[in-house]
């Protein structure tokens, strides 16, 4: 049990590490409208389809091994079998569940700024006046990106890398003086 633990581990660690696309890291910003947009989400190693059929291809090897072992009467093998099944198909669908984590900021038509955090099943909508919304850094080691207006607080950025998340806070803070400057904002 302890090996399938740490091996369901490594296989999640590896698909949240691997790129989703060859052209390398995406830009932090989009430009659309002239207006950022930053998408602040996690970069999937493997498409819903490559997932199932992956999760496809351990239970036909599973049932096989069960069935062989069940048929020469080693009826413990296929007991095996079924909870190794049954734990990787829990372990799957919770990742597929939080596959789509992450946040997108953007500046509304209204001058608003408007988050938009989504955590598993669960879709949560901000928006900040940008003339008092602020950045702030929290954690042991100052790892955590925090977009703070008065009495909210929503911690933004999560799914990204150390160096990913200064390249964001800057951009942010760059677009948030040009706001309350005045100044009409453009995509880095």
């Amino acid at each position: 049990m302890r090996k399938f633990g740490l091996a369901a581990h490594l296989i999640v660690q590896a698909m949240n590490t691997l790129p989703s696309t060859p052209d390398g890291p995406q830009p932090a910003a989009d430009a659309g409208e002239n207006a950022p947009c930053w998408q602040l989400r996690r970069r999937c190693a493997l498409t819903p389809g490559q997932l199932l059929l992956s999760y496809a291809a351990l239970v036909a090897f599973s049932i096989t091994i069960a069935l062989f072992f069940g048929w020469h009467g080693v009826w413990m093998i296929p007991l095996w079998c079924l909870l190794e099944i049954t734990v990787a198909g829990a372990l799957y669908l919770f990742y597929m569940v939080h596959a789509a984590d992450g946040e997108q900021i953007s500046f509304g038509p209204d001058g608003h700024l408007a988050i938009e955090v989504v955590r598993g099943m669960n879709t949560a909508h901000y928006r900040m006046n940008p003339a008092w919304a602020r950045l702030e850094r929290s954690g042991v080691r100052m790892e955590r990106l925090w977009l703070c207006c008065s009495p909210q607080r929503v911690e933004v950025a999560t799914q990204l890398a150390s160096g990913q998340k200064r390249r964001v806070e800057r951009e942010i803070r760059l677009a948030l003086a040009a706001r309350r400057a005045g100044a009409p904002v453009q995509a880095p």
